[in-house]
């Protein structure tokens, strides 16, 4: 899993708030329930604490985490595993209540890091429980403290391997569900939700690049005689066949879909007119199962939006099945005044 897999940047301004505010919000319900010592018991290590989290605080919601690499955005959680280990310092060692504040570094990086820095996340609580043992032993850390470093750190693996197991799952869940929402469940083809959203995206690529854009609208002829004497199974088939034949004749860059029923779209992005119906006359000819196919085009004009374009190509298809089907007819385009 890699940070590029989270939909979410965890330090992306919009929504910051609602992301932080659960663990600073435990944080502070931890100050709260349990009592800071008196000022003359490690009063440094309070101070030092403090001044983390102060730096931790500022730098978040003043630091553009977001643009810098991923690796740089664990530094704000890691950087909370240290300021707990003073806060127990200065709140009395091993008899602290704050160690479990230590799986707070587990749980964010297991919602928005990656596996690598969530592994770093429990060397480094390791680190921060056991250093002050060593450091100042007993009886500030009594040697029952060993048992309850080992203890968190590995309630901490355990709790962000299974965090972020959890929401790589809902990802990958909300991921399918987005395809299958912008694909046609028979042909596989975009459905019309997709050709929606590519269209009005090619055209707005069109109007800034200045480049050609052509539109097809292809309508299988009799498609319900046919249904009607082969049943809806062969109908179901040759819409599958169609899918197939016509994709095989296309450009990776052009986008065909299924509009609905025996409907298909084209999109040809840096096609000129001339060459979309060389494309159409292709798609027309690949045809399967002995069938045939009536075919309108139309060249995107400037500044003319995706409803007007679209409007002109099946008024163009109209003209195809009016003189008779089995063709491919175009709009034609307005002539250009001279001055």
């Amino acid at each position: 899993m890699t940070s590029a897999e989270h939909p979410v940047r965890p330090f992306a301004r919009a929504g910051l708030l609602g992301r932080a505010l659960p663990f600073a919000g435990t944080t502070l319900l931890a100050f709260a329930l349990v009592p800071l010592p008196p000022a003359e018991t490690r009063p440094q290590s309070l101070l030092l604490a403090a001044s983390l989290a102060l730096a931790i605080a500022v730098s978040a919601a003043l630091v553009p985490w977001a643009r810098l690499p991923s690796w740089l955005q664990a530094v704000p959680p890691l950087a909370y595993l240290p300021m707990v280990a003073l806060i127990r310092d200065a709140e009395g060692g091993g008899a602290s209540g704050y160690a479990p504040l230590v799986l707070l570094p587990a749980i964010w990086l297991a919602l928005y890091g990656t596996r690598r820095q969530l592994a770093v996340s429990s060397g480094l609580t390791a680190v921060c429980l056991s250093v002050p043992i060593l450091l100042a032993g007993a009886p500030l850390y009594p040697p029952s403290e060993w048992r309850r470093m080992f203890l968190l750190v590995i309630t901490s693996g355990i709790v962000g391997i299974t965090v972020q197991r959890l929401v790589a799952g809902q990802q990958e869940l909300a991921g399918r569900l987005e395809r299958l929402a912008h694909a046609d469940a028979l042909t596989e083809l975009p459905n019309r939700r997709a050709w929606d959203v590519q269209i009005s995206r090619e055209i707005g690529r069109a109007e800034r690049d200045g480049s050609r854009l052509c539109v097809a609208l292809l309508d299988l002829d009799h498609f319900k005689r046919f249904n009607d004497s082969l049943g809806h199974p062969a109908g179901d088939s040759l819409l599958q066949a169609c899918a197939r034949a016509w994709s095989e004749e296309l450009r990776v860059t052009d986008v065909l879909a299924r509009h609905g029923g025996e409907e298909f779209a084209l999109l040809l992005p840096g096609c000129n007119l001339e060459h979309a119906l060389e494309a159409a006359e292709r798609l027309r000819a690949a045809t399967p199962a002995g069938q045939t196919c009536s075919v309108g085009v139309a060249e995107w004009r400037p500044a003319e939006d995706a409803a007007s374009l679209f409007l002109r190509v099946d008024e163009a298809l109209y003209e195809a099945k009016s003189q008779g089907r089995d063709r491919v007819c175009r709009s034609e385009p307005v002539p250009v005044a001279v001055a």
